[in-house]
């Protein structure tokens, strides 16, 4: 398997590479939403990048003041393109070669929609089609996204902010502090990389044995619970879905049985209360119930805590990296990759990359 640590293990100097070029790497970006007045933002996404997009989607709507909105390439193409004449659409693709993200493209294109591509490689088959490609700068050899998570809400938290500074939505001085904040939770993500570890050593023969997961987020951690699912999912391979903390209590709990494991991200944010009654409740069903945890609780070895004194915000940049190494080392303990020959021959057929 390919491995995702050292990827891991380089994303908090990529995210401040980013951070200390953020005038070269974003600052076109602004210049180009801030040319126009738009009503919205319509980010077009899917994988990864859709996950990324639900990260950090309220950051952005609530530092701009602007509704942000998330839709699927294919949707977006067939269904949901209309009423965006006043919004600035972002097409996201991590490799540039999602086919169904130039499918958006296009489609925008012949729209008269107003575009801009974030990818990590511009140099990509996505430039075919618009020449308003902006890269990361986190670098393309990553496979699972592992430093691309990290970097690429990185990039779309500085976006906002800088666009704030710019239109005058917040001062100088809020800016700086939340530039800070954005370096604190950077700096974290090597502790955090730390206490993953202990984590899975602390908890692996139950790890290694999942044959069902369930990750539940509600917000911002909503996008890192698909990140973290989709993370068992393409490496592990079992069945794991992401839920919104109040869909998984109307159906989705019910096919719960001693066997399945539960992870519930806790932000401490307004969600928590909610988030922490159904981790306790859902005991009632299965021993293997999992807690990622922004605020201290008394030591479980299910638990997994990170104590820190900044905004939760911007807690998704070290958040799924427990899901991150989990799927990781199981794959390395049991010696295992979920993608086989029937995976590459269905991939050869259905073709999701130029």
């Amino acid at each position: 398997m390919k491995t995702m640590i050292p990827f891991m293990k380089s994303a908090p100097e990529v995210c401040l590479n980013i951070m200390a070029n953020r005038k070269k790497l974003i600052k076109p970006l602004v210049d180009l939403y801030t040319a126009k007045e738009y009503k919205k933002i319509v980010i077009v996404a899917s994988g990864s990048s859709c996950n990324i997009a639900n990260s950090v989607k309220y950051f952005i709507q609530n530092t701009l003041n602007t509704e942000v909105k998330i839709i699927w390439p294919m949707t977006y193409i067939k269904f949901d393109y209309k009423f965006n004449e006043d919004a600035f659409i972002i097409c996201m693709s991590q490799s540039g070669k999602s086919t169904n993200t130039i499918q958006a493209v296009k489609k925008a294109n012949k729209l008269g929609q107003d575009i801009a591509v974030l990818t990590t490689n511009a140099n990509s088959p996505i430039m075919d089609y618009t020449s308003n490609v902006f890269e990361y700068g986190s670098g393309s050899d990553d496979y699972y996204v592992a430093k691309g998570y990290p970097a690429s809400c990185t990039f779309l938290m500085l976006f906002a902010l800088e666009t704030a500074l710019t239109k005058n939505i917040i001062k100088k001085e809020e800016f700086e502090l939340k530039i800070k904040e954005l370096e604190k939770a950077v700096s974290l993500m090597k502790t955090s990389l730390d206490e993953s570890e202990l984590f899975y050593i602390n908890n692996k023969e139950e790890f290694k044995s999942m044959r069902r997961a369930m990750v539940v987020g509600c917000g911002p951690s909503y996008g890192t619970a698909l990140e973290g699912a989709l993370k068992i999912n393409e490496t592990f391979g079992i069945p794991t879905n992401a839920y919104e903390m109040e869909e998984f209590v109307h159906g989705p709990s019910y096919e719960i049985s001693k066997d399945h494991a539960v992870f519930f991200i806790d932000n401490g944010d307004e969600a928590h209360e909610r988030v922490m009654q159904l981790y306790s409740a859902i005991h009632l069903l299965t021993d293997k119930v999992f807690l990622i945890s922004n605020n201290g609780y008394a030591s479980d070895r299910r638990i997994w805590k990170l104590d820190y004194e900044i905004s939760s915000e911007f807690s998704v940049l070290f958040n799924i990296i427990p899901f991150q190494l989990i799927s990781d080392s199981i794959c390395n303990d049991l010696d295992l990759l979920s993608y086989n020959v029937r995976n590459y021959e269905f991939e050869k057929i259905i073709k999701t990359k130029a």
